[in-house]
């Protein structure tokens, strides 16, 4: 805990990142601090092998030591750097100046220490303090040199009396100076400061020139489309957020290498990577579609726009990819393929099942009609009541059967060709089918004021409101029929209604009368096929409308249907579904 407190510097984060002479300076300040409390340990126990812990050098040298952590850890508070570095620079020397009493005044090893120690200061504080603490070390020196001749202050307590005990102190003391000087000497030196100055220098004078990049470049980081910035060799320099969002690539994983051999795999296109690399030879513009994979090894289709752009300070060639994500597109291209295959296929097995109902079944029926024909005739009056009754039922069976066909070819052709678009008035329409249907003279139809003029396909209209018209009055109960058609103007669709007051339907077969040969009555009691609203439902459908009907038992039907005012395009499915990537 303590560890993680001492290396915590909050305060070299709130230094500017573009402040690198700052930055550097604080580190030497850290450093520093930390050695010279290392320093205080080490001679609080060189100390204490000659004093006891109550002498004023031992004392000193502790106060001294936690001056320097101190100081390093008040810095983030105070927030005065200068004020720090100055503290730094005078209990170091302090440190020196305590120590020289024991070790030989004058003649203390520990002198070689201000070297380094002068060299610190110029480096944190500059010429000024620089100069200041170097004259503080002269008037240490002379300071030393009055007491040790006219004093008993100083003595060799620390270090011994003997000359080879003297001797060694000098040496490791001068060789641990001269590598601390050194060490700063070689910093000095790597021009680090230099360079530091010189990129602060830089940094004011691109200050303007950079505005219109940052803003660039905070566009095309947060832009949803992923971007990249090649060198002309294809290596990736720069990549924003949402190449990292489409391909799960961090931008340090990245940044030098080929993002396009990063993505490739075993569906990858070559042919199109080729053009690409051809056309960046060239020196080209380019767009395609190509598959990917991202990192986790799913695959995304992606729609790819390069630019080529030269550099106008170096003249160097670099290229813009703009990408994005278009996988949602291409499986509905996918899945709108198959189904185009799909639906060929279902209509040319429903043009020879057609083939084959139309005339496989049909001769046979009509040889079994007029088989039944032949006997009666040759029978004539010699052919029983009841067995007569027999060939009634066979014939008609016939009938029902053809009939039954001749739905099925009905529903088959039924909205299978687009006809002619034409422009009329609905209730016109209505009038016309009316009158086609022959209504019974029990039956009135109201066809509501301000029916909407229309364009459209006038055929298949007439062919719905022709079958709903006719189930109206065919299937009425009523002595008096009444018959009401109407129009609401939705929008972007007409809703009509066809409404009687009939036996009405139960709910529970509001679904079923849609269905092709499903029937309410028994084919006994009213001759119906089945097929009439199974067809209109599938021209309405084919329109992009849709058909339902509002009823219950004893209460009239009401049947209502919408037919869109622009026709839908043939080659727009609309597909429901959630994809999964490869």
């Amino acid at each position: 805990m303590l560890k993680d407190f001492l290396l915590e510097d909050s305060y070299y984060a709130l230094i500017p990142d573009d402040d690198l002479i700052s930055k550097q300076r604080h580190k030497l300040f850290r450093t520093t601090s930390m050695v010279g409390a290392f320093a205080c340990f080490i001679f609080v126990i060189q100390n204490l092998a000659v004093y006891s812990l109550s002498h004023p050098v031992v004392l000193m040298t502790i106060l001294i030591g936690m001056t320097f952590i101190a100081n390093m850890l008040w810095l983030p508070r105070h927030k005065n750097s200068k004020m720090a570095y100055v503290i730094l620079g005078l209990s170091a020397n302090l440190i020196i100046h305590v120590n020289m009493y024991g070790t030989g005044g004058i003649k203390a090893s520990a002198a070689f220490y201000f070297a380094p120690i002068i060299l610190m200061i110029f480096m944190l504080l500059g010429n000024k303090i620089g100069k200041t603490m170097f004259l503080l070390v002269i008037l240490n020196a002379a300071y030393f040199y009055y007491i040790s001749e006219n004093t008993n202050l100083t003595s060799y307590e620390l270090i011994g009396q003997t000359g080879h005990q003297i001797n060694f102190d000098y040496l490791i003391t001068s060789i641990t100076a001269s590598i601390i000087l050194g060490a700063q000497i070689s910093y000095l030196e790597s021009g680090k400061n230099v360079v530091i100055q010189r990129i602060t220098e830089q940094r004011n004078e691109l200050r303007e020139k950079n505005i219109e990049l940052k803003k660039l470049s905070i566009v095309a980081s947060k832009a949803d489309n992923a971007i990249t910035i090649t060198d002309n060799m294809g290596i990736a320099e720069w990549v924003n957020d949402g190449f990292v969002r489409l391909t799960g690539y961090s931008a340090e994983n990245t940044v030098g290498a080929n993002p396009f051999e990063l993505l490739k795999g075993k569906g990858t296109n070559p042919n199109v990577l080729a053009d690409l690399n051809e056309a960046m030879k060239n020196n080209q513009p380019f767009s395609c579609e190509l598959l990917k994979y991202k990192k986790n090894g799913k695959t995304f289709w992606s729609q790819i726009t390069m630019t080529p752009i030269t550099s106008d300070e170096n003249n160097s060639q670099q290229f813009i990819f703009i990408e994005s994500d278009i996988t949602p597109r291409k499986i509905a291209e996918e899945r709108m393929q198959q189904y185009n295959i799909n639906l060929e296929k279902t209509n040319k097995e429903l043009d020879k099942f057609a083939y084959v109902v139309s005339h496989d079944l049909k001769a046979p029926l009509r040889a079994i009609g007029n088989l039944t024909g032949w006997i009666e005739e040759d029978m004539a009056d010699r052919l029983p009541d009841d067995i007569r009754g027999h060939f009634n039922i066979i014939k008609g069976r016939v009938v029902r059967m053809e009939g039954l066909i001749n739905g099925i070819l009905d529903y088959t052709k039924a909205a299978k060709n687009e006809g002619e678009m034409q422009k009329f008035m609905s209730d016109d329409l209505l009038r016309e089918s009316i009158d086609l249907i022959g209504v019974p003279e029990n039956a009135v139809i109201h066809v509501r004021d301000q029916m909407p003029e229309m364009q459209t396909e006038k055929v298949k209209l007439q062919q719905i409101f022709m079958n709903l018209i006719h189930n109206a009055v065919k299937y009425n109960d009523k002595e008096d029929i009444q018959v009401d058609i109407g129009c609401e103007d939705m929008g972007a669709e007409y809703k009509f209604y066809v409404k009687d007051n009939g036996p009405g339907i139960e709910s529970k077969y509001h679904e079923k009368i849609f269905v092709i040969f499903q029937t309410l009555n028994a084919r006994d009691e009213v001759e119906a096929r089945g097929v009439g609203l199974a067809i209109v439902k599938k021209i309405i459908e084919e329109e992009g409308g849709r058909i339902w009907v509002e009823s219950e038992k004893g209460c009239g039907a009401t049947f209502c249907f919408t037919w869109p005012k622009v026709r839908r395009n043939p080659d727009e499915v609309v597909l429901d579904y959630e994809y999964e990537l490869a």
